[in-house]
């Protein structure tokens, strides 16, 4: 299905330069590599992920081919929509890094809600894994998209599959995908010893070094449920119960993502 989104707005490219080795990389320009996703329609309504161009439909926040899924056009959708990247082998004992743009198509509807998951190559996708990160989009990053940086160095050594889930959410708009990377940082003295991005806790809160300027902090249970939001550079985790949760760090246009443990 193709859609004209009749936006206006001017398009910005960010760029982070970093002493890092590209494993992979999908911008979605190219079919020849975007034909290896794969796509699927989980709620079977006919309407998931789809391929459409920035500039031709006036989305301001990428540039060239993006990944798109619809929670409303013309009509009210429930998407629980999959975008499966092909096998990703990741080397031994590494450092690594996913990261990806997203954005929403509405600067006022924006609630749309998608979760991350890194799956061993081939396996079936089932919807009850924990998924590396999730969120409720909290603005519609419109004009210039977010940029999620999660750790995924537990996986190293692995043949993986990612997958990028849109679902939860009802009568919005859309959510786009675009500039998926995996990277390995290099492990030199300089690099173990500066600016490594590093979560913990600290007398019941949760604290990052290595990245600057946080304006918020919000903490999500693995169903995706806000349980805690600081507009500081911490969040209270005292009060939370025992278990797993996915804590996202906030600048003006970064996030970071990490899996914590409540003990």
């Amino acid at each position: 299905m193709i859609k004209n989104l009749f936006f206006l707005g001017s398009i910005l490219i960010g760029a982070n330069a970093t002493a890092q080795t590209t494993i992979f990389q999908e911008n979605f320009d190219t079919t020849q590599t975007r034909n290896l996703w794969s796509i699927g329609d989980r709620d079977g309504d006919n309407d998931t992920w789809e391929y459409l161009n920035a500039e031709l439909n006036e989305v301001p926040s990428f540039t060239g081919d993006a990944a798109f899924s619809f929670s409303w056009y013309l009509e009210a959708f429930t998407p629980d929509n999959t975008l499966t990247s092909p096998k990703i082998t990741l080397p031994q004992d590494a450092e690594l890094s996913l990261s990806f743009k997203v954005s929403a198509g509405d600067e006022e509807l924006y609630d749309e809600h998608y979760a991350v998951y890194v799956i061993p190559a081939y396996a079936e996708f089932i919807g009850t894994e924990t998924p590396v990160f999730e969120e409720t989009l909290d603005n519609a990053y419109y004009e210039v998209a977010k940029v999620v940086n999660v750790d995924i160095s537990e996986y190293a050594g692995q043949d993986v599959q990612l997958v990028f889930r849109h679902y939860d959410c009802e009568d919005i708009f859309y959510i786009a995908l675009d500039d998926v990377t995996i990277e390995q940082k290099a492990l030199s003295t300089i690099d173990i010893n500066k600016n490594k991005v590093a979560v913990y806790q600290d007398n019941g809160k949760v604290k990052i070094n290595g990245f600057e300027n946080i304006q918020k902090v919000k903490v999500f249970d693995l169903s995706g449920k806000l349980v805690s939001e600081s507009k500081t550079d911490n969040a209270n985790i005292s009060t939370l119960p025992k278990g797993i949760y996915i804590v996202n760090f906030y600048n003006a246009e970064e996030v970071v993502s990490r899996k914590i443990t409540v003990k």
